[in-house]
């Protein structure tokens, strides 16, 4: 496994978590299913791109993790 990038496990885990920027578990769910579902498309119209980030590197459960917490955090403290 590669060097933490941002906090995170990796480079491409901080680019989904920057640009979709997920609140809970179903939008992590919805980024995956978008990437994956564009992933072809990406390729064609610009494989550089692919090549900056590969999908397969992403760690998904980092990411729902994040969300988990980040509700946790929204909890008032009583």
């Amino acid at each position: 496994m590669g060097q933490k990038y941002n906090g995170w496990t990796n480079r491409e885990t901080w680019l989904v978590n920057v640009w979709f920027n997920p609140e809970c578990e179903a939008d992590v769910e919805l980024a995956k299913e978008f990437l994956e579902n564009e992933e072809d498309k990406l390729r064609e119209a610009c494989p550089c791109l692919v090549d900056m980030c590969y999908l397969s590197e992403v760690n998904w459960d980092e990411l729902d993790e994040a969300v988990k917490t980040l509700r946790f955090d929204d909890v008032p403290v009583e």
